[in-house]
């Protein structure tokens, strides 16, 4: 049976993805902060005018992961993967690849073709190029210093 993820945010999950977000231990406070605000513009203006879209995994202490996706303005079914985080008590149980499955899906019913996926280059980014890898993804840039001297992006993007 497939995964039944939520796609409408609620004002409980600001926190929940804060939650979330801090506890990979990845995300600095701007970051975190930035995670925050994405939720908190599709509460106020909804998918459509924010641009925000959403996939909430609720367990039974919470939402255990999340993922937003948006289209990119002035492209042709071109779509960006914002964030992906799961809960880290939840890892290795495959929850990451159900919702970037269920996320690419949703994308492709919004007629998007293509998905991009953004992160750094740090070494402790490792599991999550890893994960793009993966998942299909391809890498097609890097760009190094670009959030901070040692700190590059990665760009992946897979056909839908």
């Amino acid at each position: 049976m497939a995964d039944q993820f939520r796609s409408k945010p609620r004002a409980e999950d600001v926190d929940a993805v804060e939650r979330v977000v801090r506890a990979t231990g990845v995300f600095n406070d701007g970051e975190i902060a930035i995670a925050r605000e994405l939720v908190e513009e599709c509460l106020a203006k909804g998918e459509e005018a924010s641009g925000y879209y959403f996939l909430f995994a609720d367990g039974p202490n919470g939402v255990e992961g999340y993922t937003c996706f948006g289209h990119i303005p002035g492209t042709a079914g071109r779509w960006e993967l914002y964030w992906i985080a799961v809960d880290p008590g939840t890892h290795r149980g495959g929850l990451g690849r159900r919702l970037q499955a269920a996320s690419e899906e949703a994308v492709r019913a919004l007629g998007g073709v293509l998905m991009i996926a953004e992160t750094s280059t740090r070494p402790d980014y490792a599991p999550a190029r890893g994960f793009y890898l993966s998942q299909g993804y391809t890498l097609l840039a890097e760009v190094p210093d670009w959030h901070d001297d040692g700190d590059g992006l990665a760009i992946f993007g897979k056909r839908l």
